[in-house]
């Protein structure tokens, strides 16, 4: 045991040795972090900002007043338009122009016209057409209503003056108005006992969120594939079949250096999940199980990878670029540096044969749609036959080459 946890050490010192190497292993992550977050703003669903309610300014000629026109106001300034009362209408503005024979025409149940002043080229025209139509609707509803309740008033003797009817139409009126605002039959969805309602479209990682899980997944493979450089380097050399003709037995050897990579790997990924979380608000404590369940399986696939690979590759010129180019290429396609849900469905079908793409969709689970250690489960089991699978045949792999 102790041969092994020296193998170890010497592995954590020859990956973190001098400058360079935390650049990679911290410094850059974080960054990239930052970056994608920031370039990714405005893409994703998740951070689409909601739009403002549009308001759009009436002005507003009073050749009347009263009751009656206060209720046409006030039934203008429930729609998408805010008055500004003036003696004159301003040039390119909305205007309306209430006429001095407003009130006693609609008492006298008369057409009222309303001189409305529109913009033709302006975007908005239509909206505050429409909403001057909605306020002209309820207020000639209300109207209707009001103006056969006087005629009932009248019959019954209740208004016997023209001041009386004008009050009681006015009355009536608003009280009209403030019973459509408040509506006596309200519809209310109810669903069985048991039963609830889901959207058709899962909920989608924002793009802070999408970051962080896609730069761990491309650091850590990074990492875990350049500790395998230096198992390359050292089996083309003759370094490793020297090591493996000492007492130590050739399990604890293969098994320290991998175990070192394991370790190194899970160092990395809590250090840049703890990051995102205090540095970009990423919420990696709603399931720390389930974090730690993927990290694992995650991390064992891309040391398995990194042990194979190891076996394949011929010459000292070709390490560094495999390394690279298969990091980088994993975590591309594997959805690590754009959302996957914008690619055809073909492509999505196409690369769930890499690691990458099930530790990406496990992460963004649990950051975006809540998801808990039994639902990353069955990624979680996947990401561990990838692991199996690599470090059998690497290892089976190494005991013939050496």
């Amino acid at each position: 045991m102790y041969r092994l946890w020296a193998i170890i050490r010497t592995e954590f010192k020859r990956q973190l040795d001098g400058p360079t190497a935390w650049l990679f292993f911290l410094i850059l992550p974080l960054l990239f972090t930052a970056v994608v977050g920031t370039g990714l703003r405005g893409v994703m669903d998740g951070d689409e900002a909601q739009p403002e309610e549009l308001q759009l300014t009436l002005y507003v000629v009073q050749e009347d007043t009263g009751a009656l026109v206060d209720t046409l106001l006030n039934a203008l300034e429930a729609t998408a338009l805010n008055l500004e009362l003036t003696d004159a209408l301003p040039e390119d503005s909305f205007g309306l122009i209430v006429p001095a024979d407003f009130s006693a025409r609609l008492l006298a149940g008369d057409v009222v016209t309303l001189t409305f002043h529109t913009l033709p080229e302006s975007s908005s025209s239509p909206v505050a057409e429409q909403s001057l139509a909605a306020a002209q609707g309820r207020l000639g509803g209300a109207a209707l209503v009001a103006r056969a309740g006087l005629a009932q008033a009248r019959e019954a003797g209740l208004v016997t003056t023209p001041e009386e009817e004008a009050a009681f139409f006015t009355d009536l009126l608003t009280e009209t108005l403030a019973d459509t605002e408040q509506p006596p039959a309200v519809a209310q969805m109810r669903w069985p006992e048991g039963v609830q309602a889901q959207d058709d479209e899962p909920a989608t990682a924002t793009s802070v969120e999408h970051a962080s899980a896609g730069q761990i997944v491309t650091w850590v493979q990074t990492t875990l594939l350049g500790a395998a450089e230096i198992l390359i380097d050292e089996r083309l050399r003759g370094t490793l079949k020297r090591m493996l003709i000492m007492p130590t037995s050739r399990a604890a050897i293969l098994g320290g250096k991998l175990l070192a990579s394991l370790l190194l790997g899970l160092v990395q990924i809590a250090i840049l999940v703890l990051g995102g979380a205090l540095l970009f608000g990423v919420g990696w404590g709603r399931a720390p199980l389930a974090v730690i369940a993927i990290s694992l399986a995650f991390a064992w696939a891309v040391v398995g990878l990194g042990l194979l690979l190891a076996t394949v590759v011929k010459t000292r010129g070709q390490a560094s670029s495999a390394v690279i180019g298969l990091a980088m290429t994993m975590a591309a396609m594997g959805g690590a540096w754009f959302p996957l849900e914008v690619t055809p469905t073909f492509y999505r079908q196409a690369v769930q044969l890499l690691p990458s793409t099930w530790a990406v969709r496990a992460y963004e689970d649990v950051l975006a749609r809540g998801a808990t250690l039994g639902d990353v489960l069955p990624a979680v089991g996947v990401l561990l036959g990838f692991a199996v699978l690599f470090t059998v045949i690497g290892v089976v792999r190494f005991n013939r080459y050496e």
